[in-house]
């Protein structure tokens, strides 16, 4: 009986071992250079990504891929074998093909020549505007608008988040006041987005889509990156290169 116990506790060791050995190799080879018809993705050792230019933070838990940019995080379910990388989102399959420095630069620079390209997730290219989801709008923008007048005034702040996935969320809150008192409001929204090198479409989970117009552009004081959406300048919220 005693000999039984030491060999089952064996072959959990063994299995456990096995397994941790299994994932150490997964995460050392899925390091390097990776290529799609939507992104080019260099996955760097450390828990550095780059996609299509724009850097993220990576880990591996069992079979699934997380990819996280400050507070966002998006998982995908991926299989790697040998020079092929195949991750799954939201059920679409996009197979990735191992290239080296060189091969990525000429990918990138094509993609910059296409509008942006679709990114590494979903290239969705729905009514509404159509597009796909370029990874360096991926992140946090927020707008501020701050009014006063005489016996009163009027402050606005909006921000929404594009995730790597295609979804995004948006909350908006204004308050005014004046000499008879105040009022505030609040909205909320979330759905799907896409974009163009022109245009950002947003298909809200409630059925409405809006397309509104989209200009890139770095902030005259401080170089932040901005988002110029139908006239308004959003600016992102976490540290990110200028465009």
């Amino acid at each position: 009986m005693t000999r039984a116990i030491s060999l089952f506790a064996l072959v959990l060791i063994v299995t456990a071992s096995a397994f941790s050995q299994g994932r150490q190799d997964t995460k050392t080879a899925i390091i390097g250079y990776w290529i799609s018809n939507e992104a080019v993705v260099e996955i760097r050792p450390k828990g550095q990504i780059s996609i299509n230019g724009e850097r993220y933070e990576w880990a591996i838990l069992g079979k699934t891929l997380i990819v996280s940019q400050g507070e966002d995080a998006a998982d995908f379910p991926f299989e790697l074998k040998g020079d092929t990388l195949t991750v799954w989102v939201e059920g679409r399959k996009v197979t990735y093909s191992r290239t080296d420095k060189e091969g990525a630069d000429e990918a990138l620079a094509l993609l910059a020549r296409r509008g942006g390209g679709g990114g590494g997730n979903r290239g969705d290219s729905g009514s509404g505007g159509g597009g796909g989801n370029p990874q360096d709008l991926v992140g946090k923008w927020c707008y501020s608008a701050n009014v006063q007048a005489q016996g009163g005034g009027r402050q606005s702040d909006i921000c929404f988040t594009l995730h790597p996935d295609g979804t995004y969320e948006y909350y908006g809150e204004a308050s005014s006041s004046n000499i008879y008192g105040g009022s505030n409001s609040q909205s909320r929204d979330a759905g799907r987005w896409s974009a163009t090198a022109t245009t950002l479409t947003a298909r809200s989970n409630s059925g409405q889509t809006k397309t509104y117009t989209l200009e890139r552009r770095n902030h005259p004081r401080t170089g932040d990156p901005m988002l110029i959406v139908d006239g308004d300048a959003f600016v992102t919220y976490y540290q990110k290169r200028p465009w």
